[in-house]
């Protein structure tokens, strides 16, 4: 193959793959729906980390109660000690955070 018709070959399938591929990539970019990826992401790493938090979260809101009630603070701590965590790994779907 000759040096010119190779560059007319890169140009051309340069050319295709940009023209053919944007449709996909901004159609992509508009998706509302979590990827394969996000969802797979989600059960292996996140959700497990949640419930870790989950548990050190509600450990931690059992020690600190007495000090939350004198203080009148328990329902703001025990919202950021329990119910974030447990939102954020029970009620929340797969691959939206």
């Amino acid at each position: 193959m000759s040096l010119r018709k190779g560059i007319v070959l890169g140009v051309l399938v340069t050319f295709m793959v940009g023209f053919l591929g944007a449709p996909s990539a901004v159609w992509a970019e508009d998706m509302d729906e979590p990827t394969g990826t996000e969802i797979t992401f989600d059960l292996m790493i996140a959700r497990p980390l949640g419930f870790v938090g989950l548990a050190l979260g509600t450990s931690i809101f059992v020690v600190t109660l007495p000090f939350a009630v004198a203080t009148g603070s328990a329902k703001n701590t025990a919202d950021k000690l329990v119910a974030e965590p447990y939102n954020f790994t029970l009620v929340r779907d797969l691959g939206e955070y």
